[in-house]
C-alpha cells in the first residue's frame, strides 16, 4: 500500500532540509530515525541509544549529556548544539538537536521525540562573520580607521564606535548629525569640511578631504575622510558612506620628510644616497658643486665613478660595514672631480633603514676639505717656523688664562726651564718657584701689576733650573681684555737672555775699565807733554817728540782694542812700535822669545819704552846706518818679563852720552829694573817688567 501523498512530501522536505527525525524508547533503549538517517548521519534508521553519544565530538559530549539530565516532567523540552562525525565519511559538522521528552504518571521517562538539524552552513556563516568583525577591528585599530554613513534624505550621520573614539565624542552625547562631528574639527578646516560634505549633492561619485581635529584632551590630529556617493537612476544622491583614517603619523612623516629634503637641498655638504651595491639614488646641489656631476648624470650610476682606482677598495669596505648596520665615522680621503682632478674630502656614511629596521641603503655626507688642508699645512709650516724661531732665540711661548688660572706652555718653555712636559702643564705657583728667591717677589708683583693694567709688558728675572744652573729670562707678553675691559688672558714668550746679560755685564766692566784707562792715558799724555815740553830745545823739537810719543800710545791702544783690551803679545807690540821706522823690518830687527802676553797697562808702558829705544836707535844708534840692526831677546817667568835690546853694527860708541833726556827718564821709570851698557858695538839695554 502506497504511503499518503502528504507523508511523501514531508519526507522529501525533511531530507532536503537535512533534518533527521528520531524517537528514543527509554524502556527498550532503542531508537527509530527517519529514512535519510543513513545518508545524512551514516547510520541505520533503527539502532540502539548507546551508539549515538560515540558519534558526538568528545569536547561537546558533556553538553549533550547535561541537556538529557536536565529533562523532567516540568521541563520536558531541550535544545543543544554539538558536533558529530559522519559514521561513513568521518566528516565533522554542526547539528542542532531539538526534542521533547514524554514521562508517565510516575515521572518516569518513556520516550524522546526530536529532530537533528544540520546547522553547519549557519555556523560557517557565523564563523566568517566573526572573522570579518575581528578583521575589521584589527584593520581599524592598526590603521586608525573608522567607518561613517550619511543619509541624504534624513540628514542622519552615523558613526562607528571606532570613529567616535577617534574623535573623542561620547556616544551618549552624539546626536547623529554632521554638526556634532564638525564641532571637533579644527576651525581653520571647517569650511573645507562643509564644502566636502556639500559635495554629496553635487555631481560625482567620490569625496576625499584631509583635515585637522582637536580632541577634548588636547593636542591635534590629522584625519583623511574618503567616501562613495550613491545615487538613484535619476542621479539624485541617496546616501554616502566611507571611512576616516588617522593620518597624523603620515603627516608628521611628510613634514619631517619635507624638512629633511629642505635640509638636504640647502646643505653646504654633499649628501648622497645609494643602494647597498653602490648605485646612486639621490644627489643634492652641493654634490653637484663639489664633484661637478649633475643629479641627472649620477642618479643610477655607480658611486665608484668618483673613486680613484688605487683606493677602490674603500667603497667595498664601506658597503660591507654598512650592511652590518654600522656607521662609518668621518675620515679624510680623495675623490675624483668630473674634470679629472683629485679633491680632498671628509666623508661619513650611515645606513638607511626601512620600517622593519632592515638596512636598504647608505647615506654619504662629503665635505670639501681642500682649503682646510691647505690652511692646516700653512699652519703647520708657520708653527714649524715659530718653533725654529723660538729654538734659535732660545725662547718658549706661553698662554695664561686669568679667569681659570690655567697656564699653558709650549715644548720650548719646558726646555727653557728644564722641566719634564710629561708631568703636565705647570701652575703659576710652580712657575714662580723657579724664579731665583732674591727676585721672586719683585717678578710676581710686576706680573700682577701688568695683568691688571693691560697692554704689553716685559719682565726680566733669573730662574734656577732643576740641575742647579741659573739663567736670566725676559718674560714679554700682551694682556687681552673682554668686551667689558676686564683682563681675561695673557700670552707671550719667555726668552733666555743669559748671554745678553753677560754682555751687558762685560760692557759695564769695559766701560769702567775704559774710563779708568782714559783717565790713566790722559794722565800719561799730560805727563809726557810736560816733560817733553820741559826738555825740548825748541817748539819744533817738542812737536816732533810729542807726536812720536802720542803715536806710540795710539799704536798700543789700537793693538789692545783689537784684543778687546785683554792684553797684547810681546812680539806684536815690538812689530807695531817699530814697523813705521824702517821698511825692512825683517833685516833690521831680529826677535827671539816665547809667547808672552802683557796686561793692557803693561803693554802701554812697554810700547812707550820700545818707542824711545827705537827712536834713539834711529837717531844715534844702529838704525842710523844702513848695515845696523837690533837684536831683541826676551824670557819670562810667572811674574816678570826680562828683555834685552842689543844694537849691532851701528856707529862706534866711545863713551856714554853726557845728556839724558825725557826718553831715558821714561825708560828707567817704566821698568822694575833697567841696565844700560854703552858698548863700542852699540847700546845694550836690559829691562825687567812686571807681568
Amino acid at each position: 500500500m502506497r504511503p499518503p501523498r502528504e507523508f511523501v512530501w514531508e519526507t522529501q522536505a525533511v531530507s532536503i532540509a537535512r533534518t533527521v527525525l528520531y524517537t528514543v524508547y527509554a524502556t527498550s533503549g532503542t531508537v527509530q530515525r527517519s529514512g535519510n538517517s543513513e545518508k545524512d548521519l551514516g547510520i541505520a534508521s533503527n539502532g540502539t541509544v548507546a551508539a549515538w553519544p560515540r558519534m558526538i565530538a568528545a569536547e561537546d559530549r558533556s553538553q549533550y549529556e547535561d541537556a538529557l539530565r536536565r529533562l523532567s516532567r516540568a521541563s520536558p523540552a531541550f535544545e543543544v548544539e554539538y558536533r558529530v562525525r559522519h559514521a561513513l565519511t568521518s566528516r565533522e559538522f554542526w547539528v542542532l538537536d531539538r526534542g521533547q521528552a514524554e514521562f508517565d504518571a510516575d515521572g518516569k521517562l518513556v520516550s524522546i521525540t526530536g529532530a537533528i538539524i544540520d546547522v553547519s552552513a549557519r555556523h560557517s556563516v557565523e564563523r566568517e562573520l566573526r572573522k570579518a568583525v575581528r578583521l575589521r577591528t584589527v584593520v581599524f585599530e592598526a590603521g586608525r580607521m573608522a567607518a561613517w554613513h550619511f543619509d541624504a534624505a534624513t540628514g542622519r550621520f552615523t558613526c562607528s564606535d571606532e570613529l567616535l573614539e577617534l574623535l573623542e565624542i561620547d556616544r551618549a552625547g552624539f546626536d547623529d548629525t554632521s554638526h556634532a562631528v564638525e564641532a571637533a574639527i579644527h576651525p581653520g578646516d571647517r569650511d573645507a569640511w562643509r564644502r566636502s560634505h556639500e559635495s554629496t549633492v553635487a555631481p560625482g561619485g567620490r569625496m576625499e578631504i584631509e583635515f585637522r581635529v582637536m580632541p577634548r584632551h588636547g593636542g591635534m590630529r590629522w584625519l583623511l575622510s574618503r567616501g562613495e556617493i550613491v545615487r538613484n537612476i535619476d542621479g539624485v544622491p541617496l546616501e554616502s558612506y566611507g571611512v576616516m583614517i588617522d593620518i597624523t603619523d603620515r603627516k608628521a612623516s611628510e613634514e619631517a620628510g619635507a624638512r629633511l629634503a629642505a635640509i638636504v637641498a640647502s646643505s653646504e655638504d654633499a649628501i648622497i644616497s645609494k643602494t647597498l651595491y653602490g648605485m646612486v639614488t639621490s644627489w643634492n646641489r652641493s654634490a653637484e658643486r663639489l664633484f661637478g656631476h649633475t643629479a641627472g648624470e649620477m642618479t643610477g650610476e655607480s658611486i665608484r665613478k668618483l673613486i680613484p682606482d688605487e683606493i677602490e677598495h674603500e667603497e667595498i669596505n664601506i658597503l660591507s660595514t654598512i650592511r652590518t648596520g654600522q656607521s662609518i665615522p668621518p675620515y679624510e680621503t680623495v675623490r675624483r672631480h668630473k674634470s679629472g682632478r683629485m679633491i680632498h674630502v671628509s666623508i661619513s656614511v650611515s645606513p638607511i633603514l626601512n620600517a622593519r629596521g632592515d638596512v636598504v641603503g647608505a647615506s654619504t655626507i662629503a665635505r670639501d676639505v681642500t682649503e682646510r688642508r691647505l690652511q692646516n699645512e700653512r699652519l703647520r709650516e708657520n708653527e714649524a717656523r715659530l718653533r725654529l724661531a723660538l729654538k734659535s732665540a732660545r725662547a718658549g711661548a706661553w698662554d695664561y688664562d686669568l679667569v681659570r688660572g690655567e697656564l699653558h706652555w709650549s715644548p720650548e718653555m719646558f726646555a727653557l726651564y728644564g722641566l719634564d712636559p710629561a708631568k703636565g702643564q705647570p701652575t703659576r705657583e710652580e712657575m714662580a718657584a723657579c724664579i731665583a728667591p732674591a727676585h721672586r717677589s719683585r717678578a710676581q708683583a710686576e706680573f700682577s701689576k701688568a695683568t691688571l693694567q693691560g697692554g704689553s709688558f716685559t719682565l726680566e728675572f733669573p730662574i734656577i733650573r732643576p740641575d742647579g744652573s741659573e739663567i736670566w729670562t725676559a718674560l714679554a707678553g700682551d694682556v687681552i681684555k673682554d668686551v667689558n675691559g676686564r683682563p681675561v688672558s695673557a700670552r707671550g714668550i719667555d726668552q733666555d737672555i743669559t748671554e745678553r746679560k753677560g754682555w751687558e755685564e762685560r760692557q759695564a766692566i769695559l766701560l769702567r775699565e775704559l774710563s779708568h784707562r782714559v783717565k790713566n792715558t790722559l794722565a800719561v799724555i799730560q805727563s809726557v807733554s810736560r816733560q817733553t815740553l820741559r826738555l825740548s830745545a825748541s817748539p819744533a823739537d817738542f812737536v816732533r817728540a810729542f807726536e812720536g810719543r802720542i803715536h806710540s800710545l795710539a799704536t798700543s791702544h789700537s793693538l789692545l782694542t783689537e784684543a778687546d783690551w785683554g792684553g797684547a803679545r810681546v812680539d806684536a807690540i815690538i812689530r807695531n812700535q817699530t814697523a813705521g821706522m824702517d821698511n825692512d823690518f825683517g833685516s833690521r830687527f831680529r826677535m827671539r822669545g816665547p809667547d808672552v802676553t802683557l796686561t793692557a797697562e803693561s803693554a802701554t808702558q812697554f810700547g812707550l819704552v820700545l818707542h824711545e829705544l827705537a827712536t834713539n836707535a834711529l837717531k844715534y844708534g844702529a838704525l842710523s846706518v844702513p848695515d845696523g840692526h837690533v837684536e831683541i831677546e826676551w824670557t819670562a817667568t810667572k811674574t816678570r818679563l826680562s828683555l834685552c835690546w842689543r844694537e849691532c853694527n851701528g856707529p862706534v860708541i866711545d863713551a856714554p852720552p853726557e845728556y839724558e833726556g825725557f826718553g831715558t827718564l821714561l825708560i828707567t821709570t817704566s821698568a822694575l829694573k833697567v841696565e844700560r851698557q854703552f858698548k863700542p858695538a852699540g847700546l845694550v839695554c836690559k829691562l825687567q817688567l812686571a807681568l
